[in-house]
C-alpha cells in the first residue's frame, strides 16, 4: 500500500464519498477566485485503503484526468482533472468529483496494478 504522509495535514471532506473513494482539500474551495466561484485548485483524493493521490484542478466543459506524477513510495500519483463547473456550494463540488471519479478510479486500479 502506498503510505499516507503526503496530504496528512490537509482535510477530507466527508460529503464527498462515493465508493470509497473521498475528496481532499487543499485550496480553499470557498475562497472563490471569480464571482461564478472557485475556478481552479489543488485537493487529493483518498482512496478505499486509505492511500492517496494529488488532484490539481481548473475548470473544462468536460471531465479529463492527465498523469501529471507518476505512482511513488507515499501516493498513487498527482493527476491534472477537469471540473465541470466552478465551485461555490457543497454541492457543486460533490458534482465535481463524482464527474472525474471514474477516471480516478481506472488510474487508481493502474497504480495498484503496477505495485
Amino acid at each position: 500500500m502506498f503510505g499516507n504522509r503526503v496530504y496528512h495535514r490537509n482535510p477530507l471532506r466527508f460529503e464527498t464519498e462515493t465508493d470509497g473513494f473521498i475528496y481532499g482539500e487543499i485550496t480553499d474551495h470557498f475562497d472563490f477566485d471569480e464571482e461564478e466561484g472557485c475556478t481552479f485548485g489543488d485537493g487529493f483524493v483518498q482512496a478505499p485503503n486509505g492511500s492517496r493521490a494529488g488532484l490539481i484542478w481548473d475548470g473544462s466543459e468536460k471531465p479529463y484526468l492527465y498523469t501529471c506524477i507518476e505512482p511513488e513510495d507515499d501516493r498513487w500519483g498527482v493527476y491534472n482533472v477537469g471540473f465541470v463547473k466552478p465551485i461555490k456550494t457543497m454541492k457543486d463540488l460533490i458534482f465535481n468529483f463524482k464527474s472525474v471519479l471514474p477516471l480516478i478510479k481506472e488510474a487508481y486500479d493502474r497504480a495498484e496494478r503496477g505495485r
